[in-house]
């Protein structure tokens, strides 16, 4: 990728001349760029473990007592996401870390998301980490949780 590709963001490397059926995977890309942080549903805090033992890179997956939630380290940032994948009920948690490739012309490919795309081990359905936007359509997400450092260091998802 040249440098002013890398420079640009994903929006502006999406083309404006798809047809109608590449629009939906347009538009799961822009709401990637664009999520917000999650809310607080309901306070409670969960403490997952010392930030020095979750490198860059890696994943941790526990249990909050009704659900599976999974941990991950991208770059120093701290993101939680929900162990269950939409599509089949999978331990979404458990599949691999990527990146993908951004809408693009047929001839380009632009890498996209590196270190920060989750795809479930069942089926490949792929998910942003931070934003848990599913990669295949607009309207296709799971849950994620705000996630803090405290006082102590430690990692903390607050549910």
């Amino acid at each position: 990728m040249s440098d002013k590709a890398s420079q640009k963001s994903l929006s502006e490397l999406i083309p404006t001349s798809y047809g109608q059926e590449d629009l939906t995977i347009c538009k799961a890309f822009k709401y990637v760029e664009s999520a917000q942080p999650p809310k607080s549903r309901t306070g409670q805090r969960l403490v997952v473990c010392h930030r020095d033992e979750l490198k860059p890179g890696d994943r941790r997956i526990v249990d909050d007592g009704k659900q599976g939630i999974g941990v991950f380290n991208i770059g120093g940032q701290f993101y939680a996401i929900k162990n269950v994948c939409p599509h089949e009920g999978a331990q979404l948690c458990r599949g691999t870390i990527h990146a993908t490739h951004a809408p693009s012309n047929v001839t380009e490919f632009i890498p996209a998301l590196h270190g920060r795309v989750l795809r479930c081990p069942w089926h490949g359905w792929e998910f942003d980490i931070p934003s848990g936007k599913g990669l295949y359509d607009r309207h296709g997400r799971v849950a994620v949780y705000k996630v803090e450092i405290d006082e102590s260091g430690n990692v903390v998802i607050v549910l």
